[in-house]
């Protein structure tokens, strides 16, 4: 440790949890931490990044990597937001209605459709009745699930073989497709998925706001409210980063790629095309195959930690922007959501459509750009009217990379090297990487100032969440047939009476 009265902390990555990084040490420490946040590419942003298209004399920020964020799963990255001043800026944030359609793509028809607004179901068939049902029932399993704190490790194959009120069509046809958007993997792999990873993100938002009041018992008739709300960048995700950045006012050096860092006589040398820096904290705000590579390189880090780090299952994600058509969308329009899951034999892909996450334009038109994510094993070259396409390197979240993240933290501080980013934190997010961040702030040495780091932190609420699952399924029931409410409505205490 430096006897200086700063501690010299480089951060390598400039993606989120490097920026949150950065925030929450200037925050909670003033200078007490000379900091130098480092990058390997020309941006920060990491994941999140933009571009802009013109419709109508418009212009439109759209998300290219990372673009969803809730107010419920992500309630400390939204509070932060909020700290901040962004979230109410009508200029940065909207919120927009959202749905989803899982559809099929061979039979021409929906495997499972949950509508943007409530009057959505008032064109439900009694078979979409029977889906919402079994739906319901998955959602009090999850919420169940999510409650547990202590088994992440189960994989869903052995999660699923132990929900007997869902049906094992529903389970293959809807459940794992619908899985897919949370997890990435392959079809045939999703069996292998950390059963609590593929179920926390969704089952946290579903489906109202934080600190919302118990259900009104007889609420007015709202045909027009959302069935869920997701919220969107006007600026891009990365633009709210380049904000948190601009307010910790922390050296950032881009295009700057670190090669190595070795242990020199008590402190860290990280070498750089700069020159070599010396440091008394690292934090790695990359993914860990990259830090494992730079680590080894070093020389001097345990090979066990290293070995750990190479052992979490990642993969290339190909993303497919368009523009002006859509390649990966229901065959029957009437049925597009913001949200589609498109099931194709064992393929499956997953494209959002911004024409309902944005403002219209012209006589009330919806801009016509999409985004697919196909699956790791999926060439997605043969789509017409690609505008923009790239690659997430991604974590594949089975059972194994699990038990990797979790021996991870064992090394946690030791020599001080440190790990962060949504990969080693409950779930791949903005709020992971902002929650990993403010756990190394708080372990790092000093005393932080008052209402800072952690204080700012949102614990969850897991009455909460139950009670917005019971009210979406409440809300839906009403308008259901006679003989389709109670096993919508009542779905939660159908599966609390098996236990």
């Amino acid at each position: 440790m430096s006897n200086t009265l700063t501690h010299k902390t480089v951060i390598i990555g400039a993606g989120a949890a490097g920026v949150f990084m950065a925030y929450r040490l200037r925050e909670m420490y003033g200078n007490k931490y000379d900091v130098m946040l480092l990058e390997a590419s020309d941006r920060i942003g990491g994941n999140t990044y933009s571009t802009t298209v013109d419709y109508g004399g418009k212009a439109y920020n759209i998300d290219c990597g990372a673009q969803f964020f809730y107010k419920n799963p992500q309630a400390s990255y939204t509070a932060l937001l909020d700290h901040m001043g962004i979230l109410d800026d009508s200029k940065d944030v909207l919120s927009a209605p959202a749905g989803f359609t899982i559809w099929d793509k061979p039979a021409n028809a929906r495997r499972l459709w949950i509508p943007s607004r409530i009057d959505g179901f008032t064109r439900y068939t009694g078979d979409d009745w029977d889906r919402l049902a079994q739906f319901g029932l998955y959602l009090a399993y999850s919420a169940y699930l999510d409650r547990d704190t202590t088994n992440w490790e189960k994989n869903v194959a052995d999660w699923l073989a132990g929900l007997p009120l869902l049906s094992h069509d529903f389970k293959e046809r809807v459940i794992k497709p619908f899985m897919y958007q949370f997890v990435s993997l392959p079809l045939s792999r999703i069996g292998e998925a950390s059963a609590k990873y593929a179920v926390t993100y969704f089952v946290r938002n579903v489906f109202g706001e934080p600190g919302a009041p118990d259900a009104d018992a007889s609420p007015p008739v709202l045909p027009g409210l959302p069935t869920f709300k997701t919220y969107q960048s006007l600026i891009g995700l990365d633009g709210f980063l380049k904000k948190i950045l601009a307010k910790a006012k922390v050296t950032t050096k881009l295009n700057c790629p670190v090669s190595s860092v070795k242990r020199v006589a008590g402190t860290h040398e990280v070498q750089t095309p700069i020159g070599a820096i010396q440091a008394d904290h690292v934090i790695f705000a990359c993914d860990p195959h990259a830090a494992a590579k730079i680590l080894k390189a070093g020389g001097t880090t345990e090979a066990p930690l290293i070995d750990n780090l190479s052992a979490m299952e990642y993969a290339k994600l190909p993303i497919s922007m368009q523009k002006d058509g859509a390649c990966w969308m229901p065959a029957d329009a009437q049925y597009w959501e913001p949200i589609n899951t498109i099931v194709d034999g064992s393929k499956v892909t997953f494209s959002a459509w911004f024409g309902k996450l944005r403002p219209s334009y012209g006589n009330n038109q919806s801009i016509p750009v999409f985004k697919s994510w196909a699956a790791p094993d999926i060439d997605g070259a043969g789509c017409n009217h690609q505008f923009l396409a790239h690659q997430h390197y991604i974590l594949l979240p089975t059972s194994k990379f699990i038990a990797h993240r979790d021996l991870m933290h064992t090394w946690q501080g030791k020599h001080g090297l440190w790990f962060i980013g949504g990969w080693s934190k409950w779930f791949d997010s903005q709020e992971a990487a902002l929650d990993s961040a403010t756990a190394v702030a708080e372990a790092l040495p000093g005393v932080p100032a008052p209402h800072t780091g952690a204080l700012r932190m949102v614990p969850v609420d897991h009455t909460q969440v139950e009670r917005n699952v019971r009210s979406f399924l409440e809300r839906a029931a009403r308008q259901a047939p006679a003989d389709k409410h109670d096993a919508i409505a009542h779905a939660f205490d159908e599966v609390a009476n098996h236990g």
